[in-house]
Order: C-alpha cells, then sequence, then structure tokens
C-alpha cells in the first residue's frame, strides 16, 4: 500500500505548481547543441529537438534567467557532464545512448541537468551520494513531465502514442527500486551512512533513495529553485551531512526554498535549526 500511496504522489499530480517568487521572472532555456557522433540511425535535429524538451522540464522550474550552453556529444563514456567547461563556459554532456530510444536520452540528459542545476563541484565528494540521488529524481520527474508534454504537443506527429513510454520507463524504476518498508528509510540510512559515502556511484541506492523524495520535488514550487544553493560551500570534506544540508538551507533566500531543504532534511531524520 506504501508503494501504491508513493507511485500515486509521484503520477497523480501537476508538474506544474504555481510560480512563487518573482512573477515577472521569464524562464530561461540554455541553448543546446549536439555534436555529430555515433547516433545511430537518427537525425541530429531529432536528437535535439528531444534534448530541447527534456530540458524545458526541469530549467524553467528553477526560475533563473540565464544559463550557460550545453554541448551535447555521444560517447560510450558517458552519461556524464565534465567538470572542464569550454572555452565559451559551456557544459559538456556525454550521454551513452543512440538511435531513437527517446526515454533512454531524456532520462540520461536529465539526469545531467540536474548535476547542473545543483552546481555540481569536484571537491564534493563526501555527499556526492546525495546529489546524485537528486538527479535520480530529476530523472524520474522529467521522464514524468516529458509524458504530458509529448501528448499535448508531439514533437513527431507519428509518435504521438510514444507519450506513455516515459511514464512506462519512470514507473518501472521506481518499482524496481522501491523499498519493502518505506517507514524504514531513515534507519536505512543510518545503516548505509558509510557505504553512500564509499560508494557514492551506486545508482541502486540513489534509485531507492529518489523513490522516496520524488513526491517532495512534484509538489514543492520551490523544489529545483532550492536546488541552485545546493553546493554554494567550501567546506565538502569537513561538513557532517547535517551541516552539509543547513548550509544548504541557509544559502537558499527564499522563504519556500528554506522550507523545502528543511522538508527534505527531515526526511532524513534531521531537523534543522530555524
Amino acid at each position: 500500500m506504501v508503494l501504491l500511496r508513493i507511485l500515486f504522489l509521484f503520477f497523480g499530480f501537476s508538474l506544474n505548481p504555481k510560480i512563487h517568487a518573482n512573477e515577472n521572472l521569464v524562464p530561461y532555456i540554455p541553448k543546446i547543441e549536439v555534436v555529430r557522433g555515433s547516433w545511430g540511425e537518427v537525425t541530429i535535429p531529432e536528437v535535439k529537438k528531444v534534448l530541447d524538451l527534456t530540458a524545458k522540464q526541469l530549467f524553467p522550474s528553477t526560475q533563473k534567467r540565464e544559463w550557460d550552453s550545453i554541448l551535447v556529444k555521444q560517447s560510450n563514456a558517458g552519461p556524464m557532464v565534465l567538470f572542464e567547461r569550454g572555452q565559451k563556459g559551456e557544459y559538456t554532456v556525454y550521454l551513452d545512448t543512440h538511435g531513437r530510444y527517446w526515454c533512454q536520452y531524456v532520462f540520461q540528459f536529465a539526469h545531467e541537468i540536474g548535476h547542473i542545476i545543483c552546481g555540481y563541484h569536484k571537491e564534493n565528494q563526501k555527499h556526492l551520494w546525495f546529489e546524485e540521488t537528486i538527479c535520480e529524481v530529476a530523472s524520474l520527474f522529467a521522464l514524468h513531465s516529458m509524458s504530458k508534454e509529448w501528448k499535448d504537443f508531439p514533437p513527431f506527429p507519428n509518435l504521438e502514442n510514444y507519450a506513455e513510454e516515459f511514464k512506462s520507463y519512470a514507473a518501472n524504476r521506481m518499482k524496481k527500486n522501491s523499498f519493502a518498508n518505506p517507514d524504514k528509510f531513515q534507519e536505512w540510512i543510518r545503516s548505509n551512512k558509510d557505504s553512500l559515502v564509499e560508494k557514492p556511484m551506486d545508482r541502486s541506492m540513489h534509485g531507492k533513495m529518489a523513490t522516496i523524495l520524488v513526491p517532495y520535488f512534484k509538489n514543492d514550487s520551490f523544489s529545483w529553485s532550492a536546488c541552485l544553493y545546493l553546493n554554494k560551500t567550501n567546506n565538502f570534506a569537513s561538513d557532517r551531512f547535517d551541516q552539509y544540508l543547513n548550509r544548504w538551507k541557509k544559502n537558499c533566500p527564499l522563504t519556500g526554498q528554506k522550507e523545502f531543504v528543511q522538508k527534505i532534511s527531515k526526511v532524513f531524520g534531521i531537523l534543522l535549526p530555524e
């Protein structure tokens, strides 16, 4: 029943909550350039169209007006976003997919967008597991949002029915990674706190935590804008996890963002000071 409740929360609410911050702020989606490579039986314009739509599911929710452009390349080394920026400050993202497997494009690209929104930093190794979990949330969030976008405004008229594939892809990942007993999430965190730090790239752990966090991101209009301030610190190595979360909260300029961080902290059994 708990799993069904989580899935209901994930699929049953609107992904377009009211924006509480400056209503005059025009959402900005970065320019995305797709580099020719081993993409397989698909055209560059097709790939770009899907990546543009994926970006549309996440960037506007941050309410940030300007973003540096994103250069996307096909690579078996991916998916990843490089720490090194290009000559014009552009991000470089590697995707490890090809052809017209649109769910993979959305899932992988949304994950890397999550890193960009979180202000990913090479010094953040101690709490990288948490950022990776947020990026898993970004993928699930974008997949479901894309399902509605694709159904209402299909980028390829002959593939209108493909919209349900995104929702199914997300549902399958949540089912695969779900907790047998979500009520024991905090106990699981305490038992695995060392493993999370030692193995920050453990995708199965990210997936489990993401199933718990997704409803909080879906139902709070400040969620993605709060993530802009996640890594605005120089104390990655020395901070305990509770200190890391508290710095995140302090760095957020809006009350709604601070309240969102407080909600997430409570999920992990951490009560931050007011």
